[in-house]
């Protein structure tokens, strides 16, 4: 695997116990132990950190984007690719991830390019790439909250969000947003990585120096740009995740 953060191979990884709910007293109130957050990038300790800021899709949440073209094939939708839906290079998957137009607009969007397909029938489709959450990351989530305050910041959109809300509370009980101080989203900022003004806002609002915040992404660009900003920064990729990154 790559090991562009210098992480040391084989890790002894996070072993999550048995989930339990816990007391959302997290804030900002919550006093940083080190002792007990051991973080596995030679480049960060623990003392240097004062919150943790992650990214959602491809670290807390996988996500396999070929289902969601697939699901769109089966529509009648072809031609679209990484760069169209991701990257946001197609103008109604940027403005629904920017929250500049709502989930209704974007489906009538999609349907002056494409077939006539009923909206529920599109959003399933639409949400196809989100898998399930996995038990580890959000032990791993809980265990960390009892030790540093833990945020959220993520490029999405409402249709995905009220699906892996649900997703989360079917398996777990109660709310995602409750596992972290404050949940970023793009369409709420009207602001997307990797534009730096999102770095600087967030920053901001947390109220934390950035050189003492720790953001993990699995993009290379969003990385990169919150270095600029000054944050401290974790590029997951290679194989790594995120349940790799923390001894407990």
């Amino acid at each position: 695997p790559r090991r562009e953060v210098g992480l040391r191979l084989p890790l002894r990884r996070f072993h999550a116990r048995r989930l339990r709910p816990v007391a959302r007293d997290q804030g900002p109130d919550v006093v940083l132990n080190p002792q007990q957050m051991n973080i596995l990038i030679p480049t960060v300790s623990p003392e240097s950190v004062e919150a943790l800021v992650f990214d959602l899709g491809g670290v807390l949440l996988d996500v396999q984007l070929q289902r969601t073209l697939r699901a769109f094939e089966a529509l009648d939708i072809r031609g679209l690719g990484a760069a169209e839906v991701i990257d946001g290079n197609r103008a109604c998957f940027r403005d629904l991830e920017l929250g500049l137009i709502t989930q209704e607009e974007f489906a009538e969007a999609v349907r002056r390019t494409f077939p006539a397909i009923p909206d529920e029938q599109l959003l399933e489709a639409w949400n196809a790439m989100l898998m399930p959450f996995d038990a580890q990351r959000v032990e791993l989530l809980r265990e960390l909250g009892k030790r540093c305050p833990v945020y959220l910041l993520s490029n999405t959109n409402l249709p995905h969000r009220i699906r892996f809300r649900e997703s989360f509370r079917e398996r777990f009980g109660g709310s995602f947003d409750e596992l972290f101080v404050r949940c970023f989203y793009s369409d709420e900022l009207h602001l997307r990585k990797p534009d730096p003004e999102i770095y600087r806002s967030v920053a901001r609002q947390i109220g934390t120096p950035p050189g003492k915040l720790l953001f993990i992404d699995d993009n290379a660009a969003n990385v990169s740009a919150a270095r600029g900003e000054g944050w401290q920064a974790c590029h997951l990729t290679g194989g790594i995740t995120v349940t790799d990154l923390f001894e407990l």
